[in-house]
């Protein structure tokens, strides 16, 4: 058993690892309220190539199984995703430091991830997160409210609050996307 003393020192791979079959108990419903009230912001379609950053258990693809989607979790629950057995998603069991793609990505979400990136890595994580994403595409970012990480200053398409995040979408329409 972890306390909470422990968990504070547990890298989130680890954390996740933990709470892997309790994850959609503890977050199904926060978690799947703030993919659908994302995807109400952007055009969608079907041939639209998906990027999961961060997919947990997979609640994503369950929302959008016809969706051909690229799942990144390093953490056990990567294995979740695959027992599922969807038929359009690629699960790739690395931390999107690790990951590496000549292919852009229609639509590229990171729900709740950043603040479980090190400081000094998220910049270069941002930047990463922008050259997959295919010009007219959209990048979806959202990060716990109470992390205090601010990405306004990247000039996002809308912002705002929902659940205990505060979300940004940015959408990739010009030359300076990438700035």
């Amino acid at each position: 058993m972890h306390t909470s003393q422990n968990l504070i020192k547990m890298d989130s791979i680890t954390y996740y690892n933990s709470i892997g079959k309790s994850y959609n108990s503890l977050y199904l419903k926060e978690q799947e309220s703030k993919i659908r009230f994302l995807l109400s912001k952007i055009s969608l379609k079907g041939s639209d190539k998906i990027l999961d950053v961060g997919a947990g258990s997979g609640i994503l693809e369950s929302i959008l199984p016809e969706n051909n989607i690229t799942a990144i979790e390093p953490s056990d629950m990567a294995d979740m995703i695959v027992k599922k057995g969807f038929k359009n998603v690629s699960v790739v069991k690395k931390r999107i430091q690790d990951f590496d793609s000549n292919e852009k990505f229609d639509v590229v979400f990171c729900i709740t991830v950043m603040q479980d990136i090190e400081e000094t890595d998220r910049k270069g994580i941002i930047k990463k997160l922008f050259a997959l994403t295919a010009e007219n595409g959209h990048l979806l970012i959202s990060v716990l409210k109470a992390s205090n990480i601010d990405l306004s200053g990247l000039n996002p398409t809308e912002s705002g609050y929902i659940e205990n995040d505060r979300f940004f979408i940015f959408f990739n329409n010009s030359k300076s996307f990438l700035s």
